[in-house]
């Protein structure tokens, strides 16, 4: 009775759904368009794929072993993004975590093992307050859930006095990165063991300053053998 008062619906076009996102409406988002830089995963738009490095990734220090991102950066993505991030649609997040498990299988990194530990991007405790969960964690423990992978939270954030990297231009959001995100005390002290292979997970790859800030905190611990970083969009 209740399913037929108050049916469920898709939040992009209205229509009758099981999914907070028809079939349809997730069909129709931009895809990131191959071929890509096998390293950093940007579309690298009629050159040959190459894990040598693209224009978007050349020069900077390589703290992980490869990126790969579900979406482009476009207008309905980004509303999408928006609503999850900002506007606590948390409920979003199972079919989102959908579009980053169809990625997976599409990786070979990532489907020819099963031993990674997902890491997702630590917020403030302000900010957490303030949205009242973490959407990187949302995204991760969704697709915990889909793939039978540990959620595992090694990294915090400390306060640097830049609530946000999105008003920060690419070298802030570099300098910015390195000071933010550290280890916690039981990881950094040797106390907790982590998975050989430990996948970071946020939901927007911009300039990867907050990608390699993670990755070479991680690279700390023992026993890790690769990182990767898994994003629901890559902008830029």
């Amino acid at each position: 009775m209740l399913d037929w008062l108050y049916p469920n619906t898709c939040e992009f076009c209205g229509e009758l759904s099981d999914s907070t996102i028809c079939p349809a409406c997730l069909n129709a988002l931009a895809r990131v368009p191959r071929p890509i830089c096998l390293y950093c995963g940007a579309p690298t738009y009629g050159l040959a794929e190459s894990g040598d490095g693209c224009r978007s990734c050349r020069g900077f220090s390589r703290d992980y072993d490869f990126a790969r991102a579900a979406l482009l950066r476009t207008p309905p993505t980004m509303e999408l993004v928006h609503a999850f991030k900002y506007g606590r649609a948390a409920h979003l997040c199972r079919a989102l975590a959908a579009l980053l498990a169809a990625l997976w299988d599409n990786t070979p990194q990532l489907r020819n093992c099963r031993e990674w530990g997902l890491v997702p991007v630590p917020i403030l405790r302000s900010r957490l307050f303030q949205r009242g969960y973490n959407q990187a964690e949302e995204l991760a423990v969704a697709l915990g859930g889909l793939r039978g992978l540990q959620v595992i939270h090694p990294l915090c954030r400390v306060d640097t006095g830049q609530s946000s990297q999105t008003r920060l231009s690419a070298n802030e959001r570099r300098r910015n990165a390195r000071q933010a995100y550290q280890l916690t005390p039981g990881w950094r002290e040797g106390k907790k063991t982590p998975p050989s292979h430990l996948l970071v997970v946020d939901d927007v790859y911009t300039t990867g300053a907050t990608a390699r800030a993670c990755a070479a905190k991680l690279r700390l611990l023992p026993g890790v053998k690769q990182i990767g970083v898994l994003t629901l969009v890559r902008a830029g």
